[in-house]
Order: C-alpha cells, then sequence, then structure tokens
C-alpha cells in the first residue's frame, strides 16, 4: 500500500492528482477480489445444499429413521414377548402364589396400565389360585374399572371359591361398582352355605354401600333359623339402628321360642337387647320368660330377677314364690331365695348385716 507513493512522487506527477488515480484502482481490485470469494463460497453452499437435498429425499435422515424405527420394533416385541412370558408364569399353578403376588406387584410397578391391562386373563381363569386372581384385579381397579370390576364380580359370584375370598372380592368390589357391590354382598347374605361370619360381615359392609339393602340384610339375618340365636341377638340390636320394630319383632321370636331343652340364657339375652331398644318392651320380655312354664327354673328365677333390678315389685314376688312352690325342686326353691335376698340387698329394703 505504501509502495505507489515513491512512483508519484518519482515521476513527478503532483501528489494529490497521482493519489487520485491510483486509490480508485486499488479499491476496485480489492472489491472484485471480495467478490470472488463470496462467490466461491457461495458455490460451495449450493453443492453442499445439493448435497444435502439428495440425502434427505433418499439417504442418510431417512434411513436413519427407519433404522430408529427398526430398533423401537424390535425393542416392543421383546417387550411384548416378556410381558407374554410373565404373564404366563403369573397363570402357572406349580409356582407358589406368595411369589406370583409379589410378581405382580412388581410388574404393575413396572409395566402400568399396560401391564395391568395384560392381567385381565389372569383375574377372571378359574384354575389360577384366588389369591392370585384377587391381586391383579385390585391392580387392574388402578388402571381399568370397568375390567377390574368383572373379575371381581365374577370372584364373589363364584360358588367354588372359599367364603372368605367371595367376601374380599365384594368389599374390594363396593370401591369401584357399588351397584354390582350389593348384589354380591347380598348373594353372600343369602345363601345358608356360607358362614356365619361371612354372612355377617358382607351385611355389615353393605352399610357403606346401599343402607336399606343393609337393613334388609340384618333383618333377613335376625329371623334366620339356620343363624346361631346369639348371632341373630346381634343382628337385631343393629337393625334396631335403621328400624327398631323390626327388631323387636326379630327379638321376640326369640323369646317366645325359647324351651327347656335350649339354653335359657338366649331368652335372658334377647330381652336384655329388646331393653336396651325399648325399655318397657323389655320389661314385658322379663315377665313373659319368669311366668313361662316351658322354660327352665334356672331361666325363669333370672328373668324375675331381672325385673326386680329394674325396680319392678312383680320380680320380688315371682321370686317369693318360686321359693315358696311346693313343685319347685329345693335346689331352684333355694336359689329362687337366694336372689331374693340379693334384690333386697341392692335395693335396700334389707340390711345384709341382719
Amino acid at each position: 500500500m505504501l509502495a505507489p507513493v515513491p512512483v508519484v512522487e518519482l515521476s513527478g506527477v503532483n501528489r494529490l492528482w497521482g493519489y487520485g488515480l491510483l486509490y480508485p484502482a486499488i479499491a476496485a481490485t480489492w472489491a472484485t477480489s471480495r467478490w470472488q470469494r463470496r462467490r466461491r463460497a457461495r458455490a460451495q453452499r449450493d453443492e453442499q445444499r445439493s448435497r444435502s437435498g439428495f440425502w434427505d429425499a433418499e439417504g442418510p435422515t431417512t434411513i436413519g429413521m427407519a433404522v430408529t424405527a427398526t430398533v423401537d420394533a424390535e425393542t416392543h416385541d421383546r417387550r411384548d414377548r416378556a410381558m407374554s412370558s410373565l404373564v404366563a408364569s403369573i397363570q402357572n399353578e406349580a409356582l407358589d402364589p406368595d411369589l406370583r403376588i409379589q410378581l405382580i406387584q412388581d410388574l404393575v410397578d413396572l409395566g402400568g396400565k399396560d401391564m395391568a391391562q395384560r392381567l385381565a386373563p389372569v383375574a377372571v381363569t378359574s384354575e389360577v389360585d384366588v389369591e392370585v386372581r384377587l391381586e391383579a384385579a385390585e391392580h387392574m381397579s388402578r388402571f381399568d374399572l370397568d375390567d377390574a370390576s368383572r373379575a371381581l364380580e365374577s370372584i364373589a359370584a363364584d360358588a367354588a371359591v372359599a367364603d372368605k375370598y367371595r367376601l374380599d372380592a365384594a368389599n374390594a368390589l363396593a370401591d369401584c361398582a357399588r351397584r354390582a357391590a350389593g348384589i354380591a354382598l347380598m348373594q353372600l347374605v343369602t345363601d345358608d352355605k356360607v358362614s356365619e361370619y361371612v354372612r355377617h360381615s358382607a351385611a355389615n359392609t353393605l352399610r357403606r354401600v346401599n343402607r336399606d339393602a343393609a337393613a334388609m340384610a340384618l333383618r333377613h339375618l335376625a329371623i334366620a333359623p339356620l343363624v346361631s340365636a346369639r348371632l341373630r341377638i346381634i343382628c337385631a340390636e343393629q337393625l334396631a339402628d335403621f328400624n327398631s320394630e323390626d327388631a323387636e319383632n326379630a327379638l321376640w321370636r326369640l323369646v317366645k321360642g325359647v324351651e327347656a331343652v335350649m339354653d335359657h340364657h338366649l331368652g335372658i339375652d334377647a330381652a336384655e337387647a329388646m331393653h336396651g331398644i325399648n325399655p318397657e318392651v323389655g320389661i314385658e320380655a322379663y315377665s313373659v320368660l319368669a311366668v313361662d312354664s316351658c322354660i327352665h327354673w334356672s331361666g325363669r328365677i333370672e328373668a324375675a330377677y331381672r325385673l326386680g333390678r329394674l325396680g319392678i315389685r312383680d320380680g320380688f314376688d315371682m321370686l317369693s314364690d318360686f321359693a315358696c312352690a311346693a313343685s319347685v325342686a329345693d335346689v331352684y326353691g333355694l336359689a329362687a331365695l337366694d336372689r331374693l335376698f340379693q334384690l333386697e340387698v341392692e335395693s335396700g329394703t334389707l340390711d345384709p348385716e341382719d
């Protein structure tokens, strides 16, 4: 850039005139070289673009997508085969049920909804251990209530399944399908082949499903002749929460059904339950038991004593009559006299030191 200056000066040309000629030439040369560099760069870009366009249509990008898709498909196939194999293991009765239950829990935690949906055949197959079926159905309910409900219904209605597992299924069903649960629970209540414990538990479970159905179930058990008297009393007491009149009627059946060959304590317990529901009705029940000649003397004496403790004068009089009756064996006469003495002391009409 400094070389032209001496030339201008040596040639004798005016400095300003010489510089005025040289600088435009230098500027034009610089601009031309810059344009050529841009042109070469643009040509290189066009060449790269043409190459990439070709490969975008037919080459590496499409191939990469195809490879990725192939890998994904193979991974899905392997996962599908693995899950199918695991479901088969869960259905395998040769394996310990506890192991299969743990396997279900782990698989659902890892496989989520996809794995839970594959458990449907396990939950509805009667050949599979019922504990495994219950576990599968309960995990299914986390993702698909309809399939889980159908599976639980099939267990609760299966007479070949043990009572307690049918009850478990009905209880689980109450959390996802209340109407179906009500039907299953009522079937358990009314099935005479089902144990009393399960029938009573089913009736109580109905409380959180349908109160009217619960009252009906308790009424059924309170008057069922094949149900033990003790459980009938309990059911009648619970029935009073819904309908006291129905409860009293159920207890009257017990009081009037007590005979000499039966445990007289059942009649006393029934009368006591009636007194808890309606004191006047309870007093009447004690009176009926005390004068019933079909009841054992021990029961009649106890009923009269209960009347006396409630402040009913008839209780005192009956015990006195029993103690003096010639037809009463000495052992029972003495028992009546002892109870009378106890009443006198408790009521304060007799000093125990006298």
